[in-house]
C-alpha cells in the first residue's frame, strides 16, 4: 500500500509513492479547490510543539508531508508508521515539471530580490515552456497580502495555479493560512511552503551532496555553509528529543 498516514499534534501527515503523488498534484492543479501544503521538518515541528496558535495553522492544511527523518522517527514512535520524506528542495523540481506538463502558471515567492530573479531565470532555462514569475517582498514583509499592493496586483493579474512560498517558518505557514480566502478568490490551486528553495534554485547556495541528502542530513550541510543556523537547529533537535522521550515513556506504561 503506497498511501500511509500518521497523526502528530493533530497534524495529518501522509506519504504516497512517487507516481501516485505526482498524479495527485496534477489532479489538484486541474481541480476547483485550494490545497495548502506544509513540508514539516525538524524546525517546523519543534515550533508547533511550543506554539499552540502555530500548531492550529498546521492542523488546517489539506496536505502535510514529512521533510526530515527526525519527524519520520517521531511518527513511527507515535503511530508505528514510517513516512518517507518528501524534501521540499526535491519536490520543487517535480512541481515545476507538473506545472509545465499541465500548462499551469507558478509564482515563486520569497528570497532576496537577487536570488528570486536568479531562481526565475534558472527555472526558465530548465523549463522553457513553463509560465513562471517571481516576487521578493520588501523586508519586513506583512502577513496580510492587502498590505502589499504590488504582490496583490501580481497575483490578481498573473493568476498562478501554484505559489511556492519561501519565507521560512513560521512566516510562510502564517502567510498561506492568513491569505487563504484571497488565494481561493484568485484561482490558486496549490500553495506550498518551501523554505529555502529559492536559495537553491538561484544557484547562490549549493545543495547538499548526495550522501548528505540520502541520510537526511541537509540541515548539517546548511550549518556548514551558514554556521549561524547551528544554534537554531540544535534547539529544535533538543525539543524533539524531549518529545520523543515522552512518547517512549507513555508507550512503555
Amino acid at each position: 500500500m503506497s498511501h500511509k498516514e500518521a497523526h502528530l499534534l493533530g497534524i495529518r501527515l501522509f506519504h504516497e509513492g512517487r507516481e501516485a503523488w505526482l498524479s495527485h498534484v496534477a489532479s489538484q492543479l486541474n481541480g476547483e479547490s485550494l490545497a495548502v501544503m506544509h513540508t514539516v521538518n525538524l524546525e517546523i515541528f519543534s515550533k508547533a510543539l511550543k506554539d499552540s496558535e502555530y500548531r492550529k495553522i498546521l492542523q488546517c492544511a489539506e496536505w502535510s508531508v514529512v521533510d526530515g527523518y527526525p519527524v519520520s522517527f517521531i511518527a513511527w514512535l507515535k503511530n508505528r508508521v514510517w513516512l518517507k520524506r518528501i524534501c521540499g528542495s526535491d519536490f520543487i523540481y517535480d512541481l515545476l515539471s507538473v506545472c509545465q506538463k499541465e500548462n499551469k502558471r507558478i509564482l515563486i515567492l520569497g528570497g532576496t530580490s537577487k536570488r528570486n530573479e536568479l531562481a526565475v531565470l534558472n527555472i526558465k532555462k530548465r523549463y522553457p515552456n513553463l509560465d513562471v514569475s517571481g516576487y521578493s517582498p520588501e523586508f519586513p514583509s506583512s502577513i496580510d497580502i492587502h498590505q502589499d499592493s504590488e504582490l496583490q496586483t501580481l497575483i490578481e493579474q498573473f493568476k498562478p495555479a501554484v505559489i511556492a512560498v519561501c519565507f521560512g517558518a513560521p512566516k510562510q505557514e502564517m502567510w498561506m493560512e492568513g491569505n487563504r480566502e484571497f488565494l481561493i478568490q484568485n484561482g490558486v490551486r496549490l500553495v506550498a511552503g518551501l523554505g529555502g528553495v529559492v536559495d537553491f534554485l538561484s544557484g547562490e547556495i549549493k545543495r547538499a551532496p548526495g550522501l548528505f541528502r540520502r541520510f537526511g542530513m541537509e540541515w548539517l550541510w546548511r550549518c556548514l555553509l551558514e554556521p549561524h543556523r547551528f544554534k537554531r537547529y540544535a534547539v529544535a533537535m533538543w525539543i524533539m528529543v524531549r518529545y520523543g522521550k515522552q512518547i517512549s515513556r507513555r508507550e512503555t506504561l
